[in-house]
């Protein structure tokens, strides 16, 4: 893996939170509507209690982890976030699992472990998906090419 400076990887680890962009609206709690409202507000800590609730309720709603992990990773709780990000990657094929991979290579980047971020944006890659572009950019810059 390529020495990257501090500084470079905490541009690189930067994350813009994704907008909510409502998938499911059969069995949405009022907890979830909630932590979106603060979410779009970009109150990502006060989003945070809603989620956790909305996600003991439902615990198999991957649209909850996921956004639960992107609020964890704004407030600097990185290994939460990175927790509720494998959850929503376990999950599977769901519409959340090429965004849960990207974030969490930057997540596992900010954690300085490129070898972890190399792996889930070579994922990322793979699927071909919205995140390709962006995923193929980070992935030049963290591992040298050939």
């Amino acid at each position: 893996m390529r020495q990257i400076p501090a500084e470079r990887i905490e541009l690189l680890a930067r994350i813009e939170p994704p907008a909510y962009e409502a998938i499911s609206s059969a069995d949405v709690t009022p907890e979830f509507r909630a932590a979106m409202e603060e979410y779009q507000k970009r109150n990502y800590s006060g989003a945070i209690a809603p989620l956790r609730g909305a996600v003991e309720i439902q615990p198999h709603s991957v649209e909850a982890q996921f956004y639960l992990a992107i609020c964890l990773l704004m407030t600097d709780d990185r290994s939460g976030g990175i927790q509720a990000l494998q959850a929503v990657i376990a999950a599977g094929s769901t519409p959340y699992l090429e965004a849960a991979r990207f974030y969490l290579a930057k997540a596992l980047l900010a954690d300085r472990n490129t070898r972890g971020a190399d792996v889930q944006l070579r994922v990322v890659v793979e699927m071909h998906g919205k995140l390709e572009k962006q995923a193929q950019v980070l992935h030049a810059q963290i591992v040298p090419g050939p």
